[in-house]
């Protein structure tokens, strides 16, 4: 061979080569690696295993779950995060009264939050306001009516964790209270939903909003939406909720604008029921319960994540057990 064709032969394969980097796909990022790998926030959340309710903490990449500790020998429920990450409130169940508490992370302190004295039956669904002084919560007032089976008054409070002093923020006829109550961003408004009974027997839901003094209550969506577990993202631009709540059946999604417009679905599953929305801390996901209906009991319950405007979901923690409420630490 000679040289003039050697140098043409080694063209020609340089040639080829390039074409062959030109037309391979570019490389693109592992689909197989989990949008919130490495991260160190904690997702608390309520479970049931090994025969018992729990509060457990679990990182939004499925790793480090493990049960928070609270030294209580009552059921441990509901979780909220203070704004600064720092503590844990919850519901109690299986004590007489049943009232909130806080857990200190980096203490590991737990502390009753609202003294709960008869007529005091319990306090539940506790919700830090954004600034961290206050909490919304439900409060059950006895006497206990045996005939209705349900106590004697159960309303919306909010009440100052500096000073204890407690507002009334709801006055609810037959125990028709406001569930899951969640600050707007500013502090100065509420959103919650309410069910009632329907003529076939079952139960609908709607999402309402009311100002933190009690006035200008609201229902955003239509009775049949079957709307609840709202959650007011933190712009305060949408408040989320669980379209089909409670029915039985499947439940996606949905998002509204806080006067009532622009409802967007988003989600679709076709096999499983979006329950309990949670936003991030800094809005961009929400955080859900994903549920197979009609699987009997106990249904398999996991945490599942979208973008906040809809798209494919990322799972947190899905296995055999029960994964339900979740909320992301601030």
């Amino acid at each position: 061979m000679t040289t003039r064709t050697r140098v043409l032969v080694a063209v020609v394969s340089a040639i080829a080569m390039l074409q062959v980097v030109l037309m391979a796909p570019v490389a693109t990022a592992d689909p197989r690696v989990h949008p919130f790998r490495g991260s160190t926030d904690w997702v608390a959340y309520q479970t049931f295993r090994d025969g018992r309710e729990s509060l457990w903490l679990v990182h939004p990449d499925g790793t480090g779950d493990h049960e928070l500790e609270t030294g209580l020998d009552a059921v441990a429920q509901l979780p909220d995060w203070s704004p600064d990450g720092e503590r844990l409130a919850f519901t109690t169940r299986g004590t007489f009264p049943e009232p909130l508490f806080e857990h200190d992370l980096t203490s590991g302190a737990t502390t009753q939050i609202f003294d709960c004295e008869l007529p005091c039956f319990g306090d539940d669904e506790p919700a830090y306001s954004p600034d961290g002084s206050e909490m919304a919560f439900v409060r059950y007032r006895g006497p206990f009516l045996e005939e209705q089976g349900y106590p004697a008054d159960c309303a919306l409070w909010i009440g100052d964790l500096t000073t204890k002093a407690l507002t009334r923020v709801t006055s609810d006829a037959d125990c028709d209270r406001p569930y899951f109550p969640r600050w707007s961003p500013d502090g100065q408004s509420l959103t919650y939903h309410r069910e009632r009974p329907t003529s076939g027997g079952g139960w609908e839901a709607a999402v309402f909003t009311i100002r933190r003094d009690g006035t200008g209550e609201r229902r955003l969506t239509d009775w049949g939406l079957s709307a609840g577990s709202p959650d007011w993202s933190p712009d305060g631009a949408w408040i989320v909720f669980s379209a089909g709540y409670g029915t039985g059946g499947r439940a996606d999604l949905v998002r509204v604008r806080p006067d009532g417009t622009d409802q967007q679905r988003l989600t679709s599953y076709q096999s499983t029921s979006a329950t309990q929305p949670r936003y991030s801390p800094d809005g961009t996901w929400i955080v859900f319960t994903a549920l197979k209906p009609f699987q009997g009991w106990p249904r398999q319950r996991s945490l599942w994540a979208i973008p906040a405007g809809g798209g494919d979901h990322a799972v947190i923690a899905h296995t055999e057990r029960i994964y339900t409420h979740g909320t992301w630490q601030p």
